[in-house]
């Protein structure tokens, strides 16, 4: 008869199967962990990586910077110069008063309108978001979600140029969303030409996968945005002449971007700037040239080394040219064709007296934030392709002992011999810049892992560059405002069709409205409201700001609505004053 089992029996029995159970499910892990990295280094893995790499950096772009975008704005410290006037001139817009804008700077001349500044027939597509939601808000969104955007279609491109490198189109896409260029113009208030910039990146991805009617819809809405983004229009219409063989397209692009641009420098702008110097109101940002665009090149072109001296002697110009040089990586320079799209903004930036043009930041560089990152997938491309040529070469060397020559055939159209001689010429440059880039001493398989590494470390370097820029923006956001609730309840007293003056801050949460007005505008004494938080006023104005405030009260035609902190809301009792000439 054998003995029962003891108490110690059953619990070391009890302790085996429990160790038995968790090695096996330290195993299943294992063979799972084991199974999912075979799959990522897989070609299937990889791209489902890329994609969700990129899903990934969208969406948290969409999120933080969105986040921060508005909290800029409801913390007042976004301005009336981009916001509160693009507001104003959206909101009229879709109430039956296109472009009308009448909150503008001193400088501003013409009748109310945004065509007396620029040209951005999109406001027209933009004004009806307004029946969802109006208010400073829905640009800010539009603009934050536009710019992430445009980080899928440089993905796709890409894609359809490295397949066997998906990680790399997708680092490419990655970087883009927070390159200095996309989040400064997404942080900085609100501008149509940002949404130029996945326009563009859309437009060339269509372009390159031939889907042509989307290429010529997505580069109309581009030339929409801003009088100046047809400008690198033109370039491309050359880049598809010589760079890709196609003449017509080349020369219908090229066309209609000079008649739009000069419809617009030579009629619109001219005819709404109220007789600005250079016929728009920002000539005076290059006057150093010439008191016209037409002495400025006649100027320039007869003195050519000025335009050597005024960039590259300023300090500040040459860490910008280094900026864009670092801009995903400076790879577009392995195949530069398409980097002379950039050039005409590049110029526009470099030659102007308006620091923020060449600050590496702000919304000024929307075309570059689309070229640059393309014409970096292209250089990758010239350069992966460059080494597997090598590669075939040296495992399968031809018979008479010369290298084979691997390149794919491209090509010919039928038709007029200038045409064929026109891709012959384009052929023989490519395949001696191809001849170049074999010498490059990277082995094809490393291409992608030291592109990556590349990358990572000039966006880095790019974004320590612009730090102090960004980190101001970026922080402006972070808190809510002292006495935000109680402000925002303030200004909630003025009535919806009452006319309103307010000082830089206040300006953009009052922009919903027909007639608006930035302290210290003289026309400041017709509104019926006018707000005023001087302190936070742009310093070179609150001279004049305190002096209308002052004499606002002093006339007794003013009565105190209410005050919380530093921000007053006066309500005009009597007839409005008149200022003295030359004097807010």
């Amino acid at each position: 008869m054998s003995n029962p089992p003891s108490l110690l029996d059953s619990g070391n029995t009890s302790a085996s199967a429990s160790h038995s159970a968790t090695a096996e499910r330290l195993r299943g892990i294992q063979r799972n962990v084991w199974t999912l990295w075979g799959f990522l280094r897989s070609p299937e893995g990889q791209w489902a990586l890329a994609w969700a790499l990129v899903a990934l950096a969208v969406t948290l772009d969409v999120v933080f910077v969105g986040q921060r975008a508005l909290m800029r704005y409801h913390s007042f410290s976004a301005d009336a110069f981009d916001l509160g006037n693009m507001d104003q001139a959206v909101w009229n817009t879709l109430h039956g008063h296109p472009f009308r804008m009448t909150n503008r700077g001193l400088d501003t001349l013409g009748p109310p309108t945004r065509l007396s500044i620029h040209v951005e027939p999109i406001l027209l597509l933009i004004a009806p978001l307004y029946l969802i939601h109006s208010g400073p808000e829905t640009l800010l969104v539009l603009q934050t979600v536009a710019l992430a955007a445009g980080a899928i279609p440089l993905f796709l491109l890409g894609l359809r140029h490295l397949p066997s490198l998906p990680l790399v189109a997708a680092t490419l896409a990655c970087l883009y969303v927070i390159s200095p260029e996309v989040i400064g113009s997404a942080l900085w208030d609100f501008h149509p030409v940002a949404l130029a910039t996945p326009l563009l990146l859309l437009a060339l991805w269509a372009l390159d996968a031939r889907h042509y009617a989307v290429f010529a819809l997505a580069a109309f809405l581009a030339a929409m945005t801003k009088e100046d983004v047809a400008l690198s229009l033109i370039p491309l219409g050359v880049f598809l002449i010589f760079w890709r063989g196609k003449p017509r397209l080349g020369a219908a692009v090229a066309l209609l971007s000079i008649a739009w641009v000069g419809l617009c420098f030579g009629v619109i702008l001219p005819h709404f700037s109220g007789g600005s110097s250079g016929g728009n109101a920002y000539w005076y940002r290059y006057a150093e040239y010439g008191a016209t665009p037409k002495i400025a090149v006649v100027h320039l072109l007869t003195h050519p080394w000025e335009l050597v001296t005024s960039v590259l002697g300023d300090e500040a110009k040459r860490g910008y040219l280094a900026v864009l040089l670092r801009t995903s990586g400076g790879l577009g320079l392995l195949a530069p064709g398409l980097l002379i799209c950039a050039l005409p903004e590049i110029a526009v930036n470099t030659l102007s007296s308006h620091m923020e043009q060449y600050s590496g930041l702000y919304q000024y560089n929307a075309m570059l934030g689309a070229y640059l990152p393309a014409a970096a997938v292209y250089g990758i491309t010239a350069l992966y392709t460059a080494r597997l040529r090598v590669a075939a070469r040296q495992s399968a060397p031809s018979s008479d002992g010369r290298a084979a020559d691997v390149r794919p055939a491209r090509e010919m159209d039928s038709g007029r011999v200038w045409r064929q001689l026109m891709q012959r010429f384009a052929e023989r440059v490519s395949a001696r810049w191809n001849g170049l880039l074999e010498h490059i001493p990277v082995p094809a398989r490393w291409v992608g892992p030291v592109v990556v590494g590349w990358l990572l470390m000039m966006s880095a370097w790019n974004l320590a560059a612009t730090f102090p820029l960004t980190q101001a923006f970026w922080s402006a956001g972070a808190q809510p405002a002292r006495h935000q609730a109680q402000i925002d309840a303030l200004l909630a007293r003025v009535p919806a069709e009452a006319s309103v003056a307010a000082t830089d801050t206040l300006n953009p949460h009052l922009s919903d409205r027909y007639d608006l007005y930035l302290l210290p505008d003289p026309q400041s004494y017709q509104a019926e409201y006018v707000a005023f938080d001087i302190r936070h006023a742009v310093s070179f104005s609150q001279a004049d700001d305190q002096r209308i405030y002052d004499t606002m009260l002093a006339s007794g035609h003013y009565q105190v609505v209410g005050q919380v902190g530093t921000v007053v809301l006066l309500r005009r009792t009597g007839p409005p004053l008149s200022p003295s000439p030359g004097s807010p």
